[in-house]
């Protein structure tokens, strides 16, 4: 009797450390960060990139913004007023920005989009609710596929294009 009282005994323990664990592997779970990836070309960043930026990092808990390169901005859009380097420096000077990314192309690619995702851990690709349409095609469409996309409001009445307008007038 005193063997099976000391077994019992033993297996309550046990149990209770195992529902310890659980709890311990849930609460881990849920703590998991959320990466969010938003990425463009944020030329003369104004007050509408930061919108954004503020609204990304509100879906998640780290923002990781991929700046794209001057060579694939030009090829699909026109010359960037601003250089690689002054684009990606005011993007890292965001109190919303956790994690800069040189260099993204502006069109990416689904498998350059999966090892970029699966290298920097990002859970999902936020972009404004304007659509981006690259010789017909939407460059998000993988990603929408994959469940992994969110959009966010475009913040009205402010665009890069929009100063270029102002600043040629």
């Amino acid at each position: 009797r005193r063997k099976v009282s000391q077994l019992e005994e033993e297996l309550r323990l046990v149990e209770r450390m195992e529902k310890q664990q659980k709890a311990t592997s849930a609460t881990a779970k849920s703590q998991k960060k959320v990466r969010i990836l938003m990425e463009g070309a944020f030329d003369l960043m104004h007050y509408g990139h930061v919108n954004a930026f503020r609204l990304g990092r509100s879906l998640g808990h780290e923002l990781v913004v991929g700046v794209n390169s001057t060579e694939t901005i030009t090829r699909c859009k026109g010359p960037p007023v601003m250089t690689d380097l002054e684009r990606t420096s005011m993007v890292r000077a965001c109190r919303f920005v956790d994690e800069v990314i040189e260099g993204i192309p502006y069109v990416m690619t689904q498998s350059y989009l999966e090892d970029l995702m699966e290298k920097h851990r990002i859970d999902y690709v936020v972009h404004g609710d304007d659509p981006v349409i690259v010789d017909g095609k939407d460059v998000y469409a993988h990603v929408k596929q994959m469940g992994r996309y969110r959009s966010i409001p475009r913040t009205e009445g402010v665009s890069t294009t929009e100063i270029v307008g102002r600043m040629l007038l």
